[in-house]
């Protein structure tokens, strides 16, 4: 709950009063657990007390516009305001999921082909409500098998194992 100081009847009309208020980091599904912003490091889902003051000093000011910035920020919550995150953040369409996948393969975190086709197989569900059909599978397959291959030459994988990793992840036959 936000809590901010009153001005009393010592402080001339023009100071300002300090606010204080609990800002919690909302990671998507690709973000890391934690977060560096504005000399603060913030955990997944942890709230976290910050006091700042507009006009204060530049510690206070620097605190006081990560707490407004933050109420805008879907990433962030501020307690006592609703997130303000997307609605559609999954695809509703075909065309809207091979832009959700062409995104998804930038993602540095994925740096192994075993991780690669996981990350494939967790979508099964989304790509059947999308109605991805057969002209999607095709643009898909080709961002798709040249990540998959570069990732497969790091790991020094031959053709068999990531065929077995195919199969670990329950895809017996691929779409495309």
């Amino acid at each position: 709950m936000a809590k901010s100081a009153k001005a009393t009847a010592n402080e001339s009309p023009g100071e300002t009063t300090s606010v204080t208020e609990f800002i919690t980091y909302l990671p998507g599904q690709s973000d890391p657990a934690t977060v560096t912003w504005c000399g603060h490091t913030f955990r997944a889902n942890l709230p976290k007390e910050i006091t700042g003051r507009d006009g204060g000093s530049e510690r206070e000011q620097l605190n006081y516009d990560l707490i407004e910035r933050a109420r805008d920020n879907p990433h962030f919550k501020v307690e006592g305001a609703k997130p303000k995150r997307s609605t559609r953040d999954l695809p509703q369409s075909a065309d809207e999921y091979r832009a959700y996948i062409a995104a998804w393969l930038q993602d540095p975190n994925l740096q192994h082909a075993d991780r690669l086709i996981a990350r494939f197989a967790q979508d099964r569900e989304l790509q059947a409500a999308c109605e991805v059909g057969t002209s999607d599978w095709s643009m898909i397959g080709a961002l798709f098998m040249p990540k998959l291959h570069e990732l497969a030459k790091a790991d020094e994988l031959t053709e068999g194992q990531v065929a077995q990793l195919w199969v670990n992840a329950g895809i017996n036959q691929l779409p495309w």
